[in-house]
């Protein structure tokens, strides 16, 4: 009785193994199936593409990026396209669009699944190209644009990790994603450049302020992100890209701390609260001078420093009491402002002075920026 039931269970186990063994012969029998499928030998692939590019990840691994689609489709263009620059004539091709990826010195290619959203190529184009990187550590990227507006292209960003084509997402300052289609603004033909530290920058002319809008990313390759880490505005008649001066980010932290120092931005020695004559013995002597609402100004070209007295009161023990910093050359814009300091404590219509004020608390001092329209760009920045 014992022998007959371990021969059953013998048989049992027998068949268990038998169907077990067989099921993991057909799923690796299917996969490997949907693996030849994924491969196209590099011939092929050369045949196939209608475009290509060289592309290295951040070990400077080369790759070739093809695209290629399988029901593609082609007509001649009409009339001239004035976003691509053809001309009536050329050739256009329409598909569903999809990128394969060759290793420097391998046979066969694998298909990508990253989603190019890319629909119709007419050649010859200029539009989708690439970026070489600045550091040995940062992968080569790969541009995907499509039409935005007369001013600018829409920007798709991909590069190669692990051997994969994957597309960026833009996220802001704090992490959170910025629009849900992975495209960006950048002005056509120099729109983007790289700079050293994995740093991306899209430049792209705003029409609303009529000055170039110019934001800084910091590529983030583990998490696929280019995560925003600067912006800047410069004016219409300098459209190349500011190689000198800081950003928003950097100009307002130095005035966060030097408004909690209670010092004039850049010259830590003039102090608010310091004597007149203290003043006199350490900045050089004034453009002009002038009285105010609330006491004497001397001014000069940059700033104007204010005193706790009139100019016919003015005496060795004066008091500096406020800093104003002349700012149009900076041109600044209060939603940058709110972007890199966060939300100011208030922010009202100052029907007195004329315009708007956005005030920020450090302590016992004050930051306060002034604009004459509600976001328009800020004209005077006062510190006390």
């Amino acid at each position: 009785m014992i022998h007959l039931l371990l021969r059953k269970q013998t048989w049992g186990a027998m068949i268990l193994l038998f169907i077990l063994f067989s099921g993991i012969f057909v799923i690796a029998t299917s996969d490997q199936a949907d693996a030849q499928e994924n491969k196209i030998s590099a011939e092929e692939l050369k045949k196939i593409c209608r475009l290509s590019f060289t592309l290295r990840d951040a070990y400077q691994t080369q790759y070739t990026v093809y695209i290629f689609a399988q029901d593609e489709k082609k007509s001649t263009l009409k009339e001239e396209d004035f976003w691509t620059n053809n001309k009536p004539g050329d050739i256009t091709y329409t598909g569903t669009y999809r990128a394969a990826l060759l290793k420097k010195g391998d046979s066969y290619g694998t298909v990508q699944s990253a989603d190019l959203d890319l629909h119709s190529i007419t050649l010859p184009q200029t539009w989708h190209y690439t970026i070489k990187s600045k550091d040995t550590g940062t992968p080569d990227m790969l541009l995907i644009t499509e039409w935005g507006s007369s001013n600018f292209n829409l920007a798709k960003p991909f590069i190669i990790r692990s051997g994969i084509l994957q597309p960026l997402k833009f996220v802001d300052n704090k992490g959170k994603k910025l629009n849900d289609f992975d495209f960006y603004p950048a002005g056509r033909d120099d729109g983007i450049r790289m700079l050293s530290g994995s740093r991306v920058q899209f430049k792209f002319y705003n029409n609303t302020v009529f000055k170039y809008e110019i934001e800084t990313f910091k590529l983030n390759i583990s998490k696929l992100e280019l995560r925003l880490s600067d912006t800047r505005y410069v004016n219409f008649n300098q459209p190349n890209w500011p190689n000198s001066g800081i950003g928003d980010r950097a100009y307002l932290e130095n005035l966060k701390t030097s408004v909690m120092k209670g010092t004039l931005p850049n010259q830590p020695n003039i102090k608010l609260g310091m004597t007149h004559k203290s003043l006199l013995n350490t900045l050089k002597k004034a453009k002009f001078r002038e009285n105010g609402e609330w006491g004497a100004y001397y001014v000069y070209s940059q700033y104007a420093i204010g005193f706790n007295s009139y100019l016919h009161e003015l005496n060795n023990d004066s008091k500096v009491k406020v800093f104003n910093l002349f700012s149009e050359k900076r041109i600044l814009y209060p939603e940058m402002v709110k972007l890199w300091l966060g939300k100011p404590q208030k922010e009202y219509l100052n029907e007195a002075e004329g315009g708007y004020d956005m005030i920020y608390k450090y302590g016992s001092r004050t930051l306060s920026f002034h604009y004459l329209e509600e976001d328009e760009q800020i004209h005077l920045i006062s510190i006390y």
